[in-house]
This record gives structure tokens, sequence and C-alpha cells, in this order.
């Protein structure tokens, strides 16, 4: 029997990012669950998003396969660590970082950066912040058309800042079993970081996507969580 699957959504973003690839991981018979991470809110950090992800699985009836979106990478790296209730990591195109590295860390040494991710913010007094409109199409959605792009942009929100410059304390991908899902069109996070990220891990999947890979290639995406999970 497949082992139960939890998903883990990356910045700006919310579970919903994950409808398409559910439907598919169902139809393979695939027990899924979700999280709404605290980095949503003003008072979010990584801790809390990991917290959250413990708490959600301590749910589950066994040990899970806990797949993270970009951001989300860091949140699973910190939540998975001396956490026996994870059986494998799915990275997908996903933050992995090393000892007291932040996901800001990981984007200022991107030896091919693509673009200037402070340019496309727009701050709030709050200590969040949204992705501008084009910017967020450009950089995350590029390989999505319009038709696809439109409503995902709709939906995305803020996201509090401070969890970037927040450091994993626990590197789980050192004590579990994990999958690394390279994106070959990705502009947040470049294919030559993705594939210093993969370097870590056991099993590594390219999918020719942009950092959306969960909208245009949903089957892909979830052939490579299925495969973890069976």
């Amino acid at each position: 029997m497949a082992k139960p699957v939890l998903l883990v959504h990356g910045a700006f973003t919310g579970s919903w990012v994950w409808d398409k690839v559910i439907a598919e991981l169902k139809r393979r018979g695939i027990r899924t669950s979700t999280v709404e991470l605290p980095s949503q809110r003003a008072d979010g950090t990584l801790e809390r998003d990991a917290e959250v992800v413990r708490d959600a699985l301590k749910v589950l009836d066994e040990p899970a396969v806990l797949v993270g979106h970009s951001y989300g990478g860091a949140v699973i790296t910190l939540a998975s660590a001396d956490n026996d209730g994870v059986a494998h990591l799915v990275y997908v195109c996903a933050a992995l970082p090393q000892a007291g590295e932040a996901v800001g860390d990981l984007i200022g040494r991107d030896p091919e950066p693509q673009g200037d991710l402070g340019a496309a913010l727009e701050p709030r007094e709050d200590g969040t912040a949204t992705l501008k409109r084009e910017a967020a199409r450009e950089s995350m959605f590029n390989d999505a058309t319009d038709e696809q792009v439109g409503p995902i942009l709709d939906k995305m929100g803020p996201h509090a800042l401070g969890t970037l410059g927040e450091a994993a304390t626990g590197l789980g991908w050192q004590q579990h079993p994990a999958t690394y899902v390279i994106t070959l069109q990705d502009r947040q996070f470049s294919v030559a970081l993705q594939q210093e990220f993969a370097s870590h891990v056991d099993t590594v999947v390219k999918v020719d996507a942009g950092h959306g890979p969960m909208f245009t290639k949903p089957v892909e995406i979830a052939e490579a969580i299925a495969a973890a999970a069976t």
C-alpha cells in the first residue's frame, strides 16, 4: 500500500497550488493532505511553518512522503529533522539548505541568477510582501499559457519576508531518503543551483517546466511523488 503524502506549498501561495497534483495522486490511489503555512501572515516564521507540518504528520497513521515546493523545501528540511513520521522527502524545485543557510542565502549564492527577487517584491508595512503580477508571471510561470496563469496570479498572496532570512536548525535531508525534481525552465532557482541541491539526495528527476510545475506538468510531478510513495 502506498504511503500517505503531505504537500507543503511555497511562498506567496497556498495549498491550492497542489490541486492538479492531488487529482493525479488520487487517481493512483495515493492519500494526500496539505497544510496552510503561517508565513502567509505577518506573524509567520520558518519555525512556525515547520511546527504546522510536524502537527500534520502526527495525524497520519504511518510515516509519510513529505513534499515541498520552493520555499517549502526549507520548511520540510526543518520539519523532517529527527522526525520518524517522515518516510521520504521530495523537493520540487525547492530550497535545500545546508547548515546555517536561509532561503535568502541560497538565492544569493545562485551561480546563474535568473532575475532579481528584490525588484519583484512589493513590501507591506506589516513585514510581508507580495509579488508584482508581471514579475510573478515571468519568474515563476514562464512556461504557462495566459489561460493557465491568470487564475494563479489572482490567488497569490503575501509572505512574511523574515522567513527568507531564517536558517534551518535541522537538516532532515541528511536523515531520510530524498528525491529532487529539477525544473529545466526555472527562472527562480537556476538549473545550476538546483543541480547543487540535487547532489545531496538519492533520486533526481528532471521536468521541462518553470518554477510552477504543479500547474503545467502535474502528471510528471505526481509520478515523481508516487515513485517515492510506492
